[in-house]
């Protein structure tokens, strides 16, 4: 079983890149290395992200020429395939196409990281009235985001259940995989000869313990630095060597980093704070060979899966987190490090956060901060943390080796790929087996918002042509016929029609049998689709080359 992706170009801003963009390359990037398919389908619209997605491909260390170029409207060709992936949540419109091209005969995955803003709620949101199956599945990358996604649709579908009297619910699959690192890379970043280097350049004592965050610096959509430099400076005081917190990563915008800045320098008297921006390039490969501690204590929703947790485990570091959102799924409390617990406020209490970003869907940094602002850290368990690891050395080599063997058996892409495959295999079976949910009626709407234009407006005409007219040639002099229909104003979208080289075949059925009725033509002419050759016939009485006649008329 097989997969094909949709590939519309890697969105990254490399002076300022976001993680959800640089996950989406590297998913591409690992799933042509290492998926268990000949082929690479990749569904693409036009030849440029085509020839993209085999640079990408190329690139990757993969072979270019097993990519296969699919057209998502192509129902043969995705049947063939199996699976119709796209890496976020985007995937109503494809349930709806796949309907009118048989629900049964391919598997569509989304995947989900943040959920919080209102693009990803509404995305989610719709899978409870689009036509999705027992077969579909939106990928979670953590238990977190998985409760988040269900807790939406839950709500949802009591809406919709009390709305219509009736159950509405969501068949789709929701399982858990994590987003995966090239442990290997961040490994040989941490040589013994790099570690000094780096130490020398960043002016570190022999002894100092370097506390690394790395990641994008914003208190308003990633993480507040607040607990970890309050956490710092009370290990700093208790503690006999210097302890160094470095954040390495980017500011968003100019406000940002003066914040950031002012809460370092009034409440860090004794730990140093320095920043490395993250296209440094005395530290093209990040500042991991650096430090002895890695800490990310996230407050934020904004934050789903956290991968440079991760990153720091594969380059042997101990790590302390939060314990929020994927951090809980990857980081092993006690064995790879630390986890502080966290607490936000009761359900309930943050309606009115809600109801003033639905009003303001543009306002998505102050629904962010109003509910990290009220999202409390164990600081003092922090600290504890950050001092126990600085204390004992014995403790970090040993938390960083079992971290950094965790990440090569389970987080590692070539253990993350082959968990897709398993899906794409898992969901094929169900599709085998499955009951089809809402078929496609014979002659019905794909889509009950997008009906057939000559059924919706039905009331617009007189009358519709019935199968039961009769249809005959109104012109005889071939010249004029031509002209007609080569008139600007005559033909103006032909691909609604039969080709027009078919016409002579038409005609030749006319002459031969006048008087003929529309259904006795179409009989005749089954090699054509029956639509687009009413159609046809229409546009030809409307040029005043054919005549109609109604039945009993």
């Amino acid at each position: 079983m097989t997969a094909a992706v949709f590939f519309e170009g890697l969105p990254i801003q490399e002076d300022r890149p976001l993680g959800i963009n640089v996950a989406t390359a590297e998913f591409h990037r690992a799933f042509a290395r290492y998926a268990r398919q000949s082929d690479l389908p990749a569904i693409c619209d036009g030849t440029s992200h085509f020839s993209k997605y085999r640079e990408l491909v190329s690139a990757a260390s993969a072979d270019p020429s097993r990519c296969v170029q699919v057209n998502r409207l192509d129902g043969d060709a995705l049947a063939k395939v199996g699976t119709a992936v796209r890496y976020d949540p985007a995937i109503t419109e494809q349930l709806w196409l796949r309907r009118a091209q048989g629900q049964t005969r391919y598997s569509i995955v989304g995947f989900t990281h943040a959920s919080s803003t209102a693009a990803v709620m509404d995305a989610l949101g719709s899978y409870a009235i689009a036509p999705a199956q027992s077969w579909d599945a939106l990928i979670c990358a953590s238990n977190a985001i998985k409760s988040a996604v269900q807790t939406l649709l839950d709500g949802w579908c009591d809406y919709l259940s009390a709305l219509t009297g009736g159950s509405a619910s969501c068949p789709m699959q929701f399982p858990v995989i994590p987003l995966g690192v090239d442990a290997e890379r961040f490994s040989s970043a941490v040589r013994p000869e790099e570690r000094q280097r780096q130490r020398n350049a960043l002016g570190l004592d022999h002894d100092a313990i370097a506390v690394l965050y790395s990641g994008r610096l914003n208190h308003i959509a990633k993480a507040n630095p607040l607990p970890l430099f309050l956490a710092a400076e009370e290990a700093a005081q208790a503690i006999s060597v210097p302890l160094h917190v470095i954040f390495h990563g980017y500011f968003p915008d100019d406000a940002i980093e003066p914040a950031f800045k002012e809460a370092a320098a009034k409440l860090c008297k004794v730990a140093r704070v320095s920043f490395i921006a993250h296209d440094d390039r005395n530290f093209p490969d990040g500042v991991w060979a650096a430090a002895d501690i890695f800490c990310s204590p996230v407050d934020n929703i904004q934050e789903s899966f956290g991968l440079t947790p991760v990153e720091a485990m594969a380059a042997g570091l101990p790590v302390i987190v939060s314990d929020w959102d994927g951090y809980r799924d990857t980081v092993r409390d006690g064995v790879d490090g630390f986890a502080v617990s966290t607490i936000l406020p009761a359900a309930g209490t943050g309606t009115d956060i809600a109801f003033a970003y639905f009003d303001n869907p543009g306002m998505y940094g102050d629904f962010l901060s109003a509910t990290s602002q009220s999202t409390a850290i164990d600081t003092h368990a922090l600290a504890v943390a950050l001092r126990r690891l600085a204390e004992h050395p014995e403790l970090r080599e040993k938390m960083g080796a079992a971290g950094q063997a965790r990440v090569a058996a389970t987080f590692d892409w070539r253990h993350v790929i082959a968990a897709y495959d398993d899906l794409w295999h898992e969901l094929a079976d169900r599709r085998a087996s499955g009951t089809e949910r809402v078929p496609m009626a014979d002659g019905g709407d794909f889509h009950p918002l997008r009906p057939d234009p000559f059924r919706m407006f039905a009331d617009f005409a007189t009358a519709s042509f019935e199968d039961g007219g009769a249809v005959e040639l109104a012109a005889t002099e071939w010249a004029d016929t031509i002209k007609r229909m080569g008139l600007k104003i005559g033909t103006v979208h032909a691909g609604a029609l039969i080709d027009l080289e078919d016409l002579p075949l038409v005609f030749a059925h006319l002459e031969a049998s006048p008087g003929m009725t529309l259904a006795e033509l179409c009989g005749r002419l089954d090699a054509f689709d029956g639509a687009r050759l009413r159609r046809t016939i229409a546009w030809l009485v409307k040029l005043g080359i054919c005549r109609y006649r109604a039945p009993n008329a």
